[in-house]
């Protein structure tokens, strides 16, 4: 009879080390995500309050001329 007792014994150890090994698992990938996400969330609030800082765009002003290409010429009625 103390042999029984002793097999379901060492059957529940063992279920519940592998229940906690699973639910350690769990709670690994848990952290990882959540962990990603805040670090994701932190670089893009960076990357908008950066733009907003800056302007939003171009750093510069464009200083190019535009090209003009209308070569027609005005005619007068005299």
């Amino acid at each position: 009879m103390g042999s029984e007792k002793r097999a379901r014994q060492k059957q529940n150890r063992q279920a519940r080390l592998e229940e906690e090994r699973r639910l350690a698992h769990r709670a690994k990938w848990r952290r990882r995500i959540i962990t990603g996400l805040v670090a994701l969330v932190l670089v893009v609030v960076v990357f908008v309050v950066g733009n907003l800082l800056t302007g939003g765009g171009d750093a510069a002003p464009s200083t190019t001329i535009p090209i003009v290409t209308d070569t027609t010429t005005a005619t007068g009625a005299g």
